[in-house]
């Protein structure tokens, strides 16, 4: 079962899953609650809180939504690492390594020339004065984060750059991207030179959703309750995973999400968006017949939080709403 609450107080959210807690405890003493939570912050408030509503909060764990979905992957899949090869520390150390000797690829001509220390922007001077060492550290750092937030965000962009294919048609318009297929390719090929397991973050939810949706049966390796607290927005892979746990019977997912306005946002444009919009109109437009009187605020929440709220509204689940009119 899968159930969204919709509220744009987050103590009204605490106290439904205070009370979701209190009515229904998980069928045996010792299973410990899944509560998935976007930073340490607020796991330590919720603890708090849960400890000033049942005296005491114990047998609660509360992991991160990424560190959380990777644990599944390894109770249900087979082959699957308990540390994935493809997190950002793996995959720093591993391009530093294999970096220096792709420099000479004509595609790498741009970090070649950064990392020699050429004449660059004022941030690259500065890191131009480090040790060579250090800035190669340092570039595979951010390569490491980019391709980290590709195998969350892209994951198709990964699945053509493994089967040989170049840029997407995102960033085909872009100069001096060539190097990043080539070289997600290489660490790649020494990734799996080093571990058996071909798996990541790209290549595993699809799996991962076919074995929950085929496997009957699958006793002890699934929790009985998750919640998902106070996490302002979600990779679609990440929702499309909970929404399969959700699907077993034996699973409840409840995904608690603050919402600033009980009405459909998701369509709002800021004012730089409208200034755009502006400059391709015919003269004479009213700019604001775009979308009519809107929330300044609600306009500039961000073009994330809307597609995230957009994904939910389409979900087929149990929406559950509970917002407080707040007197202007």
């Amino acid at each position: 079962m899968f159930t969204l609450y919709h509220s744009n107080q987050l103590d009204l959210l605490k106290e439904l899953l205070v009370n979701h807690i209190r009515q229904a405890p998980l069928s045996h003493p010792f299973d410990r609650e899944q509560i998935l939570v976007q930073s340490p912050g607020m796991a330590q408030w919720l603890k708090l809180e849960l400890a000033n509503a049942f005296g005491i909060a114990a047998n609660i764990d509360f992991p991160l939504p990424a560190s959380f979905i990777w644990e599944m992957f390894t109770r249900v899949l087979a082959d699957v690492p308990r540390q994935s090869p493809y997190n950002k520390g793996s995959m720093s150390w591993q391009l530093m390594t294999i970096l220096p000797a792709l420099l000479e690829r004509p595609a790498f001509a741009p970090l070649a020339a950064y990392l020699g220390g050429g004449d660059e922007e004022a941030p690259a001077r500065t890191l131009a004065q480090a040790p060579e060492q250090v800035r190669l550290w340092q570039l595979c750092q951010q390569v490491a984060d980019l391709f980290d937030q590709y195998l969350v965000y892209r994951p198709d962009w990964i699945a053509r750059w493994e089967e040989g294919e170049g840029l997407s048609q995102e960033l085909a318009g872009v100069s001096g991207q060539d190097w990043q297929p080539e070289l997600w390719r290489e660490l790649v090929a020494r990734t799996l030179a080093l571990s058996p397991s071909g798996y990541h973050r790209a290549n595993l939810y699809e799996e991962f959703i076919h074995e929950l949706e085929r496997t009957a049966e699958l006793p002890g390796k699934l929790p009985q309750r998750v919640f998902v607290f106070g996490i302002s927005a979600l990779p679609p892979r990440y929702v499309e995973a909970l929404l399969a746990l959700g699907s077993r019977p034996e699973v409840e997912v409840h995904l608690f999400v603050t919402n600033p306005c009980r009405y459909y946002w998701g369509d709002l444009l800021d004012r730089k968006t409208l200034a755009r919009l502006e400059n391709k109109l015919k003269p004479g437009t009213d700019i604001e017949t775009l979308q009519g009187p809107a929330n300044p605020l609600l306009a500039s929440m961000g073009k994330l939080g809307r597609d995230y709220l957009h994904q939910l509204m389409e979900l087929e689940v149990p929406h559950i709403e509970a917002f407080v009119d707040i007197d202007a």
